[in-house]
């Protein structure tokens, strides 16, 4: 099953995320390609990234940036970070098709923190989206604070719809 593992780090110390990693796996240990976002100004906006082919579509161009700025400047908004170069924190996504027809019915978001044990989180949160109708658009959520604001309403489920979207954009999923 493919997945993507999401880690940000506050490598500036100023208790912002300012770099966002991406790892694809198409398997539990299975790593096939990394991507890296760099936010330098800390306004929430990526300032470089190195996408490679993101989209797996054959080519490296400026489609697989936009793609990649997209998700970063979601996943920024979070606030699921790591202070300095830490991998404790990271979200781990993945999508299904049930109907094999190139459009993803679940997207699943894995928060999780390891407090160094191989494959042993310590806290873990999880948020979905539903594309129940199976039209291509996703239109129910489970009610999770993903925003880490404390309250869980409206803006996690808008939060949660871009976050998402933006990982269906990168093709990652078993169709």
């Amino acid at each position: 099953m493919r997945y993507l593992k999401v880690t940000a780090q506050d490598r500036s110390g100023n208790g912002k995320a300012d770099a966002v990693l991406l790892h694809f796996h198409d398997g539990p240990a299975n790593l096939v390609r990394e991507a890296f976002a760099v936010d330098m100004s800390a306004d929430g906006r990526i300032e470089f990234g190195f996408a490679g082919d993101i989209n797996s579509d054959g080519k490296q161009n400026f489609q697989d940036q936009l793609l990649l700025t997209a998700f970063a400047e979601v996943f920024l908004q979070l606030n699921w970070f790591n202070a300095g170069n830490n991998w404790e924190r990271y979200l781990k996504i993945a999508a299904m098709d049930h109907h094999k027809d190139g459009s993803p019915n679940i997207v699943t978001l894995q928060f999780s923190e390891d407090d160094g044990t191989l494959c042993t989180p310590i806290r873990i949160q999880r948020a979905t989206a539903y594309d129940r109708d199976n039209d291509g658009g996703l239109h129910s959520f489970t009610n999770v604070d993903v925003n880490r604001d404390g309250v869980s309403n409206k803006a996690d489920n808008v939060l949660l719809r871009k976050v998402a979207e933006a990982f269906i954009a990168f093709r990652w999923f078993d169709a």
